[in-house]
């Protein structure tokens, strides 16, 4: 451990905003540095308020009454991870009071705008969908001239909320009024639909130098009839990880640097398309992967933390980027189980799951009395699990494990879990594991 950056936190106060699914992260960074942590929200879930030392319950969102807390309680750094919304006031705040934080307001709006993200891919030669002209005050005319299937997404909006797969012209006016009152602007982007894999690359940035942290495969929820851009599964390494080294990573890479990040982590989430990658948004927050969880376990390399310790000190430390890979040792899988939906009567099989050494971390969203909406979002993942597994058999026996023995019921006795993943369709390509 660095004993001068172990001095230069001890002590430190840091405000965490959202971040519940994070609490155990959270709470043992505290310890190992001495940190005080601060929690602030109306609506802070109680594991999170559970590891902080100090609560108050503020509207987050409050810019001001927010800035105000920072400076009366002598806050010296502050972390947020969840809604973009969020993210988006932390920066304000920071900016407005003087506290470091990853992100700039200009690089923030930037970024996070989809269509513009595409726009930048495409004067960097990184591959994207089609898009679509399609005029609001002619949606019916120019529905009549797209390739069918299309996707339409807000520009703005995170976690798949208002992502609709649109089959046919006869339903594209309503889709698309859908999509388009999920989007905080008003505003969507029609694109070609893609049906190739989905993969996912994460970037660590160190004052302006890039490593390259992971890759995934996505396996989404399949449903006949319906679109769900959920993942019941996130495989790592990729299968396509070394042909995306060979052909992608210099350009995505450069991209990154050229847009101007500096520190943080940046995810870019495309597809695999016969033998090329097309890429449809960026992620410059920790996101609902982490991905974190196994570059630390596995190359003593942790983005959360430094990104923690950058909240507290305007520098990405902690960790050396040297060992910061993508080319994992052994396969990990994130498995999620999705819910139809409903108030959760009873559940069985978690405490069991504390047995299994390959589960590293599991996150258990919804308790007894809960109820879940039917929203097409993250919200409906009910539980996600953290997989390390010797080798690709041992990673199937313990996925099967877990969707044979994690149950819940709604009050009509009825199972509320809809996720049963086949782990023969899951693949690590020529990716090589240690023994």
């Amino acid at each position: 451990m660095n004993n001068n950056l172990k001095e230069e936190l001890n002590g430190k106060r840091l405000l965490i905003i959202g971040c519940a699914n994070y609490a155990k992260d959270i709470a043992e960074f505290a310890k190992q540095w001495n940190v005080k942590i601060i929690v602030a929200g109306l609506r802070n879930s109680k594991v999170i308020e559970a590891i902080a030392d100090e609560v108050y319950h503020i509207e987050i969102l409050d810019r001001k009454a927010l800035a105000a807390l920072v400076v009366e309680k002598n806050i010296d750094g502050i972390f947020g991870g969840g809604t973009e919304d969020a993210i988006s006031c932390l920066i304000d705040v920071a900016e407005a009071t003087g506290r470091h934080f990853y992100a700039t307001r200009a690089l923030w709006d930037g970024l996070m705008n989809k269509q513009r993200f595409k726009d930048v891919c495409r004067k960097h030669g990184v591959l994207t969908p089609i898009d679509y002209v399609v005029r609001e005050d002619h949606l019916e005319e120019d529905s009549k001239k797209l390739p069918y299937p299309v996707v339409i997404k807000p520009v703005d909006s995170c976690g798949a909320n208002g992502v609709v797969k649109c089959d046919r012209q006869e339903d594209f006016v309503e889709m698309y009024n859908f999509s388009k009152s999920r989007s905080e602007s008003g505003t969507v982007t029609v694109e070609s639909f893609i049906d190739g894999e989905q993969v996912g690359v994460y970037y660590t940035f160190v004052d302006g130098k890039a490593s390259f942290s992971s890759m995934h495969d996505k396996y989404l929820r399949k449903v006949p009839g319906t679109f769900i851009p959920l993942a019941e599964i996130y495989a790592y390494p990729s299968r396509h990880l070394q042909l995306y080294k060979d052909t992608t990573d210099a350009n995505v890479r450069k991209m990154l640097l050229d847009i101007g990040i500096k520190n943080g982590i940046t995810s870019v989430q495309g597809f695999y398309d016969h033998g090329v990658f097309r890429f449809i948004e960026i992620g410059y927050r920790l996101g609902g992967t982490s991905q974190f969880r196994y570059t630390r376990e596995l190359n003593n390399f942790s983005s959360f933390h430094m990104m923690m310790i950058h909240s507290l000190t305007g520098r990405m430390d902690g960790y050396d980027q040297n060992n910061d890979t993508p080319d994992f040792s052994k396969p990990c899988c994130t498995l999620s189980l999705l819910s139809k939906g409903g108030k959760i009567a009873r559940i069985e099989g978690v405490d069991e799951m504390r047995k299994i050494k390959e589960i590293i971390y599991f996150e258990e969203r919804y308790k007894v009395g809960d109820t879940i909406r039917v929203t097409r979002t993250v919200a409906q993942f009910h539980y996600r699990f953290y997989i390390i597994a010797d080798n690709v058999e041992r990673m199937k026996e313990v996925i099967n494990q877990i969707q044979d023995t994690v149950k819940a019921f709604d009050e009509n006795g009825e199972s509320m879990l809809i996720t049963h993943f086949d782990t023969n369709k899951l693949n690590f390509g020529d990716n090589k594991f240690e023994n």
